[in-house]
């Protein structure tokens, strides 16, 4: 009698068993089928950088990656920049740099950081952008100040090759390292001129957005 009643006992669990593994494959399906219906989820893009009007552009020089006072002429053509772009452009301080990151001592080796040092610069002194530019060595494939992009400490676009230029510019974000736009130019025997008409171009593009949109 008692070997019915286990016999019993096992069939009941194993129907049971049964029962629940049917029960869990349909509502595995169903949950597939739902899945499959569903619209799959698209690659998360980065939006587009934008300029506010009136935000303030710092001026950086660069001579062989060092931040130095950018000659009198080019001073010139970044100020008639400023008296036809919606932006304010203002020379970045050596001496504000140096303040914020002194020379090294004799015998001892020099910063690796210079350009996101010059970025923090600008940021301490409230500017909102820097445009960093440099001649030479400084404007090099793939290169900028003498370094690869990848050891600037600005963040960018790493599908771009960073192209070469008698005069190459470097538009980044001070709060955030991000890199707004690249701009170069081959002509430079008198002035820069053309580097700074190329850039108020780009200035242009990116504030687009926020200019009011014609009826």
């Amino acid at each position: 009698m008692m070997k019915l009643l286990i016999a019993t006992a096992l069939t009941a669990v194993v129907c049971a068993a049964n029962a629940n593994a049917q029960n869990y494959e349909g509502q595995s399906q169903s949950i597939i089928k739902e899945v499959s219906l569903t619209t799959p989820f698209k690659e998360r893009t980065e939006p587009k950088p934008t300029i506010q009007i009136g935000s303030t552009i710092g001026i950086a020089r660069l001579d062989k990656g060092r931040l130095i006072y950018a000659p009198m002429a080019e001073l010139r053509d970044w100020a008639s920049l400023d008296n036809h772009s919606g932006a304010t452009f203002a020379p970045v301080s050596p001496v504000a740099f140096h303040n914020n990151f002194p020379n090294a001592a004799v015998n001892k080796r020099a910063s690796d950081n210079k350009l996101d040092e010059i970025r923090i610069t600008a940021s301490d002194l409230r500017m909102d952008y820097v445009l960093i530019y440099g001649m030479g060595s400084d404007a090099q494939w793939g290169s900028f100040g003498g370094k690869a992009m990848a050891e600037t400490g600005f963040i960018y676009e790493q599908n771009e090759i960073s192209p070469r230029g008698a005069v190459k510019a470097v538009l980044v974000n001070t709060y955030t390292g991000q890199v707004y736009g690249t701009v170069t130019s081959d002509e430079i025997e008198f002035n820069i001129n053309d580097l700074t008409g190329k850039f108020n171009t780009l200035i242009n593009t990116l504030t687009a957005e926020h200019l009011p949109k014609q009826a």
